[in-house]
């Protein structure tokens, strides 16, 4: 069943973090679910259905491959109608407003959009507005425990465990830890893990 899971998000390009933002989950639980270590609910395992595109017995392991006759709705539709109340960013417009309904868009100036009309829509920030991999040296060991806030890019050859991995993190007395609650321990620091000031 977890096989599923992971090869309907690869089928849609949908990162991990992307995935798990558009589900209303952490990271790590959707991790979890891909792994096998925990089931999600129904109401998750639809969510995830219509978020990519498949039925649930496909997800459940039931159905061998992924009928087009099954979706009704385009992949947009689909995925704009679990995000209401939800940002979106449009190529056109920018960032907008699922409405309660889930079928329309509003605008900052609190227009009534159409789903087709806004373009290419994502529920992240575009590119541009993702943090970029620090150029400055990482900080000594000893640097750690005089910083409040660090940026933690981990040490890993799996390109896609890095990216879930990296981002702001708290220093602790003895590991720094994301608000995800994962940690790194200070003993493993230039083993699995460096820390930088900023970007």
């Amino acid at each position: 069943m977890s096989r599923q899971f992971r090869e309907a998000r690869k089928k849609n390009n949908l990162k991990l973090t992307v995935a798990a933002k558009m589900l209303g989950v952490s990271q790590p639980t959707l991790s979890s679910w891909e792994a096998g270590r925990k089931s999600p609910t129904i109401d998750n395992l639809a969510k995830m259905a219509d978020l990519y595109g498949v039925t649930t017995d496909y997800l459940l392991g039931r159905e061998a491959q992924v009928s087009s006759e099954n979706s009704p709705l385009s992949p947009t539709v689909q995925q704009i109608s679990i995000h209401n109340k939800k940002p979106m960013w449009s190529d056109k417009y920018g960032w907008l407003l699922v409405n309660e309904s889930g079928t329309g868009l509003i605008t900052a100036s609190r227009d009534i959009l159409d789903i087709e009309a806004a373009g290419e829509l994502m529920p992240y920030a575009p590119q541009f507005a993702e943090s970029p991999i620090p150029s400055s040296s990482p900080l000594k060991r000893d640097e750690l425990t005089c910083q409040t806030q660090v940026w933690v890019e981990p040490i890993s050859p799996d390109p896609e465990m890095r990216e879930y991995l990296r981002g702001w993190y708290q220093v602790k007395d003895r590991f720094v830890e994301n608000e995800y609650g994962t940690k790194f321990s200070l003993d493993s620091y230039g083993a699995k893990w460096l820390a930088f000031l900023g970007l």
